[in-house]
């Protein structure tokens, strides 16, 4: 554990926790991707199986379970405590667009040809990609709440955080994961713009609005 993995754990937890606690106070959740959120479920369920088969520390076990326990309690806000207020209309991302490739990635690059092993491989190209959904919601209504903003700039964070941790692993231990490092530098990809439009808006007190598509 260094610090870049450690400030990254937090950013992610943060991250969901500003979106849970943003739909349950204001019992809606209006502007909030349920695809993503499901997607974020699958990539926390295939990874977090080690959870029944090895113990690495009590850290380790309960961030798993928390992220589990939030992911899924996120996903029931959306589409059954507050399913009235999802915009079902604007969430409109191809999904299967993202799964089948996904899938059949994870069997043709990974370290070991098990179920736990490609499982494991399947989420870590899926949390790539996984945040799409959310962005083309954004794009499609040319706008974000700016709690929505924050819970983006988190996760946007925890990715970027992540990607030093790798690189002080590899200095340090000469530990190098190539699949988690190129899902990683893909994923903080698609953060680029939005931490962009976060700086010099949102953080001056602007809402985030993007040009409606054509």
């Amino acid at each position: 554990m260094n610090i870049y993995r450690l400030a990254g754990d937090i950013s992610h937890l943060m991250a969901i926790i500003i979106l849970f606690v943003k739909i349950w106070r204001s019992k809606s959740c209006a502007g909030i991707s349920g695809k993503s959120q499901v997607l974020f479920a699958f990539v926390f369920t295939t990874r977090y199986l080690d959870l029944f088969t090895s113990f690495i520390s009590i850290y380790n076990s309960v961030m798993k379970v928390v992220f589990l326990v939030l992911a899924y309690a996120t996903v029931y806000l959306i589409y059954i405590r507050f399913r009235g207020s999802y915009d079902k209309e604007n969430d409109t991302f191809r999904v299967e667009f993202l799964l089948i490739p996904v899938a059949g990635l994870s069997f043709l690059e990974n370290y070991d040809f098990t179920p736990l092993e490609i499982l494991w491989t399947f989420s870590i190209y899926l949390e790539s990609v996984a945040i799409l959904p959310q962005l083309f919601m954004i794009t499609k209504t040319g706008e974000a709440e700016s709690i929505t903003t924050h819970y983006l700039f988190f996760l946007g964070l925890y990715r970027a955080l992540y990607l030093a941790n790798w690189i002080w692993r590899y200095y340090e231990e000469g530990f190098l994961d190539q699949i988690a490092v190129v899902s990683g530098v893909v994923q903080t990809i698609f953060y680029c713009d939005f931490f962009y439009l976060y700086f010099t808006k949102v953080l001056k007190g602007n809402k985030l609005s993007l040009p409606m598509p054509v």
